[in-house]
């Protein structure tokens, strides 16, 4: 019986060990460790995330993309709603879907878009995201206008607001709002109206003129989008990518293909380029209605277009004037030897004793001069552009407001009068108190070194700052027309690295 018993005993201590490591190795199988290590806690959770399956979640949130950080394997999102910031761990087990619902992967995520993300929040990760489908959504946008004063973005006709806590990406980088130019090419996101993200696609450079004292007062042009008068010393903003740029003054023309990187300043020496020699053109015009009685003017002075005109290649200013109508002003660009332009005519809205008349219509049309803009009802055309695609044709023309040293004395009261409507007293100043000592321009023309001032004039302005050895910034400003003077300071410079 002793035996039996001894025998009895020692299988219970076996069955007990047994059951010891059995649980022992459950523990370890499924994570359960109960060690204060903080190394042992920390191998539990990567077990957990390792066994948790991907649709696994417990808060889903619409959000835009802020930030993405490969190398941490973390994604940052703001709330469209409150505007919080928060970041989440993403896997291999992460699924990431475009608006179309189709596959992604983390690095066609694009910074900016508004996304659904369903996450675990205990640990913060990341398990499902995807591109919201029925949203606002625009890609390679090069058509928009951003009224910074009212907070709008309008394109294609429709008007969205912009959130106040928008996101804007630039270059992989967050940036503000004043950063974008008119020039960039954007994506943006937005929800119920509401612009929440904005990713610019391709952004700017700046071109300095160098020896160019030749084509002062002459004309800029960089592709079909930007054409500016010539100044001394001018740096102008210019859009990311490679371009074919003109300049041209008194007939004569020089062309050169750059290429502009974002960010980055390009000098275009022009003392030792090709000039052409001066050129001509025959331009036939047709206005319609025929029964109109319509008097043209070429760079303020009439010309006889019964008969075709003969202009120098280059830009000139076109002014179309006819009773009962609404008068046309804009930039016509001469490059071929023989062109047609096709004028149509619509009539006026106040024909008699209106509040505002078809001058002061035409003159309100832009406020900038770097700004071209495509007056309604006027169709322009060359002969050789009749049969190419609908880009060539858009070249054939260029329309731009602004003033002209030729323009006739009636031009110069309808302008000075557009002045009184759309500019403060012009006793008042916007000063640029901030960065100190670097060079500042506005719309491209240099204006001082800060601190510096301008005259204050309501509309959309380009500001440009500049030092050696530091990274080139611009900020596009909206001023109001109150009679006050307005203030701004700017973050310094960057340098750039050796």
């Amino acid at each position: 019986m002793k035996c039996i018993y001894k025998g009895r005993s020692v299988f219970l201590v076996l069955v007990a060990a047994l059951m010891l490591a059995g649980c022992s190795l459950q523990n370890n199988l499924y994570g359960f460790i109960t060690s204060n290590d903080e190394d042992a806690q920390e191998t539990q959770t990567r077990q957990e995330e390792a066994v948790r399956p991907s649709n696994i979640y417990d808060s889903e949130d619409t959000a835009v993309v802020v930030k993405k950080d490969y190398e941490a394997g973390t994604v940052q999102l703001q709330n469209i709603r409150t505007s919080r910031r928060y970041t989440l761990n993403y896997s291999g087990t992460t699924r990431l879907y475009n608006r179309h619902g189709e596959d992604i992967s983390m690095s066609q995520l694009e910074e900016g878009s508004v996304v659904t993300a369903r996450f675990y929040k205990e640990n913060k990760a990341l398990s499902y995201v995807k591109v919201i489908s029925d949203g606002i959504y625009y890609s390679k946008l090069d058509d928009y206008s951003i009224d910074l004063e009212k907070g709008t973005l309008s394109t294609n006709g429709n008007v969205y607001n912009i959130s106040g806590h928008i996101v804007v990406i630039s270059d992989g980088k967050e940036a503000d709002l004043m950063d974008v130019n008119q020039v960039d090419v954007l994506s943006i996101w937005g929800f119920d109206n509401m612009i929440y993200g904005i990713n610019v696609e391709r952004g700017h450079g700046y071109l300095r003129l160098q020896n160019e004292t030749y084509f002062v007062d002459g004309w800029l042009e960089v592709g079909d989008r930007i054409m500016q008068k010539i100044t001394e010393d001018m740096l102008l903003v210019v859009p990311e990518g490679t371009f074919d740029v003109t300049v041209s003054s008194k007939g004569s023309r020089a062309v050169q293909r750059i290429t502009f990187a974002r960010n980055e300043e390009m000098a275009w020496d022009l003392g030792s380029v090709e000039i052409t020699v001066v050129q001509k053109g025959s331009i036939i015009f047709t206005v319609s209605p025929a029964t109109a009685k319509a008097a043209v003017t070429i760079d303020g002075s009439a010309v006889n277009i019964s008969k075709p005109v003969e202009l120098e290649y280059g830009l000139h200013r076109m002014r179309v004037t006819a009773e009962g109508y609404d008068t046309i002003s804009q930039y016509i660009r001469v490059a071929e030897p023989t062109a047609s332009i096709d004028i149509e005519l619509q009539k006026s809205e106040e024909e008699s004793g209106g509040e505002k008349s078809s001058e002061q219509k035409d003159t309100s049309l832009a406020q900038n001069d770097n700004v071209t803009t495509s007056p309604s009802g006027t169709k322009t055309q060359t002969s050789a552009q009749k049969s190419n695609d609908a880009d060539d044709e858009e070249e054939s023309s260029s329309e731009k407001e602004g003033s002209s040293e030729e323009e006739s004395s009636k031009e110069k009261e309808s302008d000075a009068d557009n002045d009184d409507v759309v500019s403060s007293d012009s006793s008042y100043k916007v000063y640029i108190d901030a960065p100190e000592g670097v060079e500042a321009y506005l719309n491209g023309n240099y204006i001082g070194i800060t601190p510096t001032s301008f005259a204050k004039k309501a509309g959309n302005y380009v500001v440009t700052l500049r030092k050696d050895g530091c990274q080139t910034r611009s900020y596009t400003l909206q001023i109001d027309s109150e009679k006050k003077n307005v203030n701004y300071s700017f973050t310094e410079l960057s340098k750039l690295e050796d």
